[in-house]
C-alpha cells in the first residue's frame, strides 16, 4: 500500500485530492510525528532528501518520490487517471504546461508571501510587494486562460491533475495574501466548479 508522508499543508492537499478522487487505499504518516532511525523515517528520507514534505513511497514499484507535481504525474500514470496519455499529446502537454506553471509561479510566489510578510523578523516593503505582484500575475495568467472559451471549465480543458494542484491555494489566498479571488471572474468560477467535486469538498476548509 502506498504511504504519503506529509503534514497539513497546501502541498499535502494538491496529493490528497488526487488519493480522494480514485479512491486509491494509502497509509498517511504525519512527518511531524516521524521519529529518527524509524524504518518509516528511513523512508521518508530517501523519497524526500531535503525533508520536504510531501513525499510518497510506493512499494509495488519501490518508487520514494517528492515534490507534489511529480507525485501527481506518479499516480496519474499509475491510475490511469487525470493525465491524458502519450496518444493525446496536445492534451497531455496542455495539462503538463499547468501543472509545471504552478510549481515555477505560483507556488513560489506564495510562499514568498507568506515568508516576507507572516515569518520574517523585520518588514521587507520590496520583498513582500514583488512576491505580491508576482502572485497577481500568475493569477491574472490563470484567469485568462481560464477565459479562452466558454467551454474552457477546467485549465486544460478537462479535469485533470492541474486543477489540484492549483486548487489548495485559492483557500488561503485572501488570508494569505490579501488578494481577493473575486478580482479574477474566470478563476472564481473554476473555484466554485471544483469545489462542487466531493473529493474537493472534503478539504475546501482545511
Amino acid at each position: 500500500m502506498i504511504t504519503l508522508y506529509a503534514h497539513p499543508s497546501r502541498n499535502a492537499l494538491k496529493v490528497q485530492i488526487f488519493l480522494q478522487e480514485v479512491g486509491l487505499q494509502h497509509n498517511l504518516v504525519d512527518t511531524h510525528t516521524l521519529e529518527k532511525g524509524t524504518p518509516d523515517d528511513a523512508i521518508f528520507r530517501r523519497a524526500s532528501p531535503t525533508g520536504q514534505a510531501p513525499a510518497l513511497y510506493d512499494p509495488d514499484t519501490d518508487v520514494a518520490l517528492f515534490e507534489s507535481s511529480a507525485i501527481l504525474i506518479y499516480l496519474a500514470e499509475k491510475t490511469g487517471r487525470f493525465l491524458p496519455g502519450p496518444d493525446r499529446p496536445q492534451a497531455r502537454a496542455e495539462t503538463l504546461k499547468w501543472l509545471i506553471f504552478e510549481a515555477a509561479n505560483l507556488c513560489p510566489a506564495m510562499l514568498d508571501v507568506y515568508h516576507y510578510t507572516i515569518k520574517a523578523d523585520a518588514a521587507h516593503p520590496y520583498a513582500e510587494d514583488r512576491a505580491r505582484t508576482l502572485t497577481r500575475q500568475a493569477l491574472g495568467v490563470l484567469d485568462g486562460a481560464l477565459n479562452l472559451d466558454q467551454g474552457r471549465d477546467f485549465l486544460a480543458g478537462e479535469y485533470s491533475i492541474a486543477d489540484m494542484i492549483l486548487y489548495p491555494w485559492m483557500t488561503i489566498l485572501e488570508d494569505l495574501a490579501d488578494i481577493a479571488l473575486g478580482d479574477y471572474p474566470a478563476l472564481t468560477a473554476w473555484a466554485a466548479r471544483m469545489v462542487e467535486r466531493p473529493a474537493v469538498q472534503i478539504y475546501a476548509s482545511a
